[in-house]
């Protein structure tokens, strides 16, 4: 993916009450880079900085997202396993060898699920209620 040229500071604050880390606001509004966002708005704006080439190298990845949720108990993570295979499928397919830039908005979010469930730490804790559901173990 794309380097960000942004500032360094954390995306999401870390404070550790919940009410704290959402900024005052509902569990499904939290504050990123101190901007009010939902998940769906997230997922869209992180989106935006996948592009055909990061959809290439992230199918060469597809085994480890497999091997990832191995390492997973499906039952704390209902779905999660079904997602997983979608993504996978979708990076080993042919419209995904040949994406072109710009990337539409289905393909760019898959590039960014894949890219979020391969990093070896979490952005979003486990525990924060259907958002917090990254493997990362």
């Amino acid at each position: 993916m794309k380097p960000k040229s942004k500032s360094t500071e954390s995306l999401i604050s870390s404070n550790t009450s919940t009410t704290a880390q959402f900024g005052l606001v509902s569990e499904s509004v939290w504050r990123v880079s101190g901007k009010a966002m939902t998940i769906d708005e997230f997922i869209k704006d992180q989106a935006q900085h996948v592009n055909s080439r990061d959809i290439s190298v992230l199918g060469s990845f597809s085994g480890r997202l497999l091997d990832n949720l191995k390492k997973t108990n499906a039952n704390d993570y209902p779905g999660l396993q079904q997602a997983v295979q979608v993504i996978v499928r979708v990076l080993e397919s042919q419209a995904a060898s040949q994406a072109k830039d710009p990337l539409r908005r289905w393909m760019a979010e898959t590039g960014f699920a894949a890219g979020y469930l391969l990093k070896r730490f979490d952005l979003i804790p486990d525990h924060v209620a259907e958002i917090g559901l990254a493997v990362t173990r």
